[in-house]
């Protein structure tokens, strides 16, 4: 019986934690959503001017992420951590597919690196 129940955990814990895992994230975000509503709501009955900075200042609001997006940095971090890679491999343990591995993602920051060089000149950087 027992060695029955170290696979059943096992698989029950592979497949079980990225569903509970999204549970937890769907669960907390509509529960601030229905935080804001119903704060909203009581704010419409007692007849209050609903004012932007009021809006904001309710428990609850989703804030947009005001960080804009830059793709010259993510291009630099993400070629010196392809770099890193190649080399690891290079002088490491398994190195034909480190290697590899490592040049891969070098070419995806020098993709990130040319687009992000390419599209400041056109003001893109606040897409998400």
């Amino acid at each position: 019986m027992e060695e029955l129940l170290i696979p059943l955990f096992g698989i029950v814990g592979v497949f079980g934690m990225p569903v509970f895992i999204i549970w937890i994230i769907f669960y907390f975000g509509g529960r601030r959503e229905k935080q804001f509503h119903q704060s909203l709501q009581e704010l419409i009955k007692s007849g209050q001017e609903l004012s932007p900075e009021l809006l904001q200042s309710l428990p609850g609001y989703k804030h947009e992420h005001q960080r804009k997006r830059n793709d010259i940095r993510t291009g630099t971090i993400t070629a010196g951590v392809g770099i890193g890679i190649a080399l690891f491999g290079q002088f490491g343990v398994a190195e034909t597919a480190l290697v590899g591995i490592g040049l891969l993602v070098f070419s995806i920051g020098l993709a990130f690196l040319a687009f992000g060089i390419y599209s400041k000149d056109k003001k893109v950087d606040n897409v998400s």
